[in-house]
């Protein structure tokens, strides 16, 4: 914990665990044994030692909280300690102070870990003193230790060092590598007391007296927990008792009962690394309620403990997906938009493909609250600064965000395609988005663009190239300048006329001729939605919801080929018919397999074997060109299309083949 606030959902986090346990504990106080209360508390130990995810909801939304309450007071505090537009961290156990405190939830968070310092400090002394005291005891007498002996032989339990000390009221055991039976000097200790230590002893309650006393450091100013810490205290004394109860018989069960009230010490109440504990009167009666119910515990309990503690271990421990609901990402002014704006550190884009789509939402919509979603963090205070004004200088919804005049007119129903992703040598992505418009402004930003008739376009696309990378989540950087196409849709199929660059492009010289081939990639998210219209047909819609761990829903690959033809002026006057195959190749080193179909008509054909052609009859007028076009699903190896390694052309003149060309493996 560096901030307040990470000791804030922390604490928070635990509270709620805790409360979960203690509720559960009560409900089912009758049917398990002390075993399994005490037992329990392990979820709420591991709680404590794991850093609380921020990305993950427990039984409550409390990052959201923290993030939103942090949001708020930050803002103009200019705190040393915290980062307003950062995530809040929960990545150690301990308060670390990072600089010097230059705001008040810096000073509070400075009182904090003072006060955990001071009290672990405390317990520390408070050990040293015990043991120091345990050191001038004085030895105990050989009677003594001949009980001592007695009980651990009939119990198979192990001795340890053992001394008396004047004034003590009751037994216990100090230390955890060496420990230490302490025993008054003023009275005779019950054979009974003897068993109950030195079982505290063979199952380490010293060693988890200790962690309990640093989890009460951590958490010293949560009254709550303070409480909850306590219990657990008793609950380990309930179980040592029950380990007691089960090696007695008869009569023996009866007078341990009233042995407990000779058990309280309060002159070293609950030291650390001892079994030292200081019992109340409500403490002592649920030990000897507990003892009443000994062995009318329901037999087989030992399966549905394990199972309830796993229940419970879930939900406490992993929690659940952060899934907020769509209205979160549309606020109003106010707290809403603070809670929306914690939402976008929180709720960081998982996937390449959920950062694209949430950040081509966010230009859809001109909502900055996808467009924040899938930004760096360091752009956020800009993003929020440029949506404030927006609402309140023109009368904006709270999260509009002004995506430009290429963006103006953009069709929500169409959506949006992501085009030639293509992954970097440091892990990053590069691709364009590409939208439809309904209508295009002059780049001026006055009237409409217009055809060479003076007619307006009605519909044009717009392409914008972007890089993804990964800082906290994947992240969209624009990386260049929007290029705009007046006219033409770019959906399913990437015209080379668009004048953009291929993902891959190959090219080859021969006596022929020259071959050319071409191929981008069009990537889809699953965005159709059932519309819920009054429509009885049905219908599908343009889905707005944003998807931060979205997946490809759909890939195509999109192949042109063209041929140059490169002969003598002889050769052009005796061609009637070119043609040209084309096939896809796993190895530049494979020998293509050609249909040899030299007379196709200009319609073309194509086959499932990945083999396809196109023919024409040559005319006077014949540019000298031939071309060819095809596209279908591609296959995705590592999220990524898997291009073919190379081409393999053959060309036809009137009917016979004159030369194949072979393009290159793909780089």
């Amino acid at each position: 914990m560096t901030n307040i606030w990470g000791f804030l959902v922390q604490t928070i986090t635990v509270s709620l665990v805790a409360a979960l346990l203690l509720v559960v504990k009560e409900l089912l106080v009758d049917k398990l044994s002390p075993r399994w209360q005490y037992g329990v508390w392990s979820v709420l130990a591991l709680r404590i030692l794991l850093p609380v995810s921020m990305v993950r909801n427990g039984l409550l939304p409390v990052p959201l909280w923290v993030e939103t309450w942090k949001g708020v007071a930050e803002r103009t505090l200019g705190s040393g300690y915290t980062a307003r537009y950062a995530v809040t961290s929960v990545r150690w156990l301990f308060p670390i102070l990072e600089g010097r405190p230059q705001s008040i939830t810096d000073w509070l968070f400075v009182l904090y870990a003072t006060g955990v310092l001071v009290i672990l400090l405390w317990y520390l002394a408070s050990y040293l003193r015990l043991r120091l005291v345990l050191r001038r005891g004085s030895p105990i007498s050989e009677a003594t230790q001949a009980r001592i002996q007695s009980v651990c032989d009939a119990y198979s339990l192990r001795s340890c060092r053992a001394v008396t000390v004047a004034g003590l009221p009751s037994a216990f055991v100090c230390g955890v590598l060496r420990p230490t039976l302490a025993l008054p000097a003023d009275a005779e200790t019950n054979e009974k007391v003897l068993l109950h230590e030195l079982l505290h002893r063979k199952y380490h309650d010293a060693l988890q007296s200790m962690v309990w006393c640093i989890f009460r450091a951590l958490h010293w100013c949560n009254p709550f927990l303070q409480f909850v810490f306590n219990r657990i205290g008793n609950d380990m004394e309930s179980l040592c008792d029950q380990r007691v109860l089960e090696k007695l018989e008869g009569e023996e069960r009866r007078e341990y009962g009233g042995i407990l009230l000779s058990m309280a010490n309060d002159r070293y109440p609950r030291a650390p690394g001892t079994t030292s504990v200081s019992n109340g009167g409500k403490n002592i009666a649920r030990r000897i309620a507990a003892i009443v119910r000994f062995q009318k515990y329901p037999k087989g309990m030992r399966l549905v403990s394990i199972c309830v503690a796993l229940v419970l271990a879930l939900p406490a421990l992993a929690g659940t997906a952060a899934g907020f609901p769509s209205n979160y990402y549309r606020p109003n002014a106010g707290w809403e938009f603070e809670r929306a704006m914690a939402l976008t550190r929180i709720q960081r884009c998982t996937t390449v493909a959920g950062a694209l789509d949430t950040y081509a939402k966010g230009l859809l919509y001109e909502n900055g609250i996808y467009t924040a979603m899938a930004s760096s963090l360091d752009q956020h205070e800009k993003l929020e600064a440029e949506m404030r004004h927006n609402a309140e200088a023109d009368g904006w919804i709270a999260y509009h965000l002004d995506a430009g005049d290429e963006l103006e007119y953009l069709s929500q129903n169409d959506g949006y395609c992501i085009y030639n992703l293509e992954k970097k040598n440091n892990g990053s992505y590069t691709a364009m988005l590409v939208f439809q418009v309904t209508a295009l402004l002059n780049p001026d930003g006055e009237g409409w663009m217009q055809d060479e008739n003076g007619d307006a376009y009605s519909k044009g696309s717009v392409v914008l190239p972007v890089t993804v990378r990964q800082e906290d989540g994947w992240v969209v950087q624009v990386t260049g300048q929007w290029k705009t196409f007046p006219g033409l849709s770019l959906f399913q199929t990437l015209s080379p006329d668009a004048d953009l660059p291929w993902l891959q492009y190959y090219e080859s010289t021969g006596q022929s001729g020259t071959v050319s081939v071409g191929v981008n990639t069009s990537y889809t998210v699953r965005n159709a939605v059932q519309s819920s219209g009054w429509n009885p047909f049905g219908g599908t819609v343009f889905d707005e919801t944003v998807k931060p761990d979205a997946a490809f829903d759909d890939c195509k690959d999109n192949v042109y080929v063209q041929y140059t033809f490169g002969g003598d002026q002889a050769q052009r006057n005796a061609l009637s018919h070119v043609a040209m195959e084309v096939t896809a190749l796993d190895s530049t080193e494979d020998e293509p397999a050609f249909s040899g179909r030299a007379n196709v008509g200009d319609s073309g054909w194509s086959s499932s074997d990945g083999t396809a052609g196109c023919g024409k009859s040559v005319t006077p007028d014949w540019d000298g060109t031939l071309t060819s076009g095809s596209g279908g699903t591609a296959m995705l190896k590592n999220g990524l299309a898997e291009l073919p390694a190379g081409y393999a052309v053959r060309i036809y003149w009137n009917g016979k083949s004159v030369e194949d060309f072979i393009l290159g493996e793909a780089k």
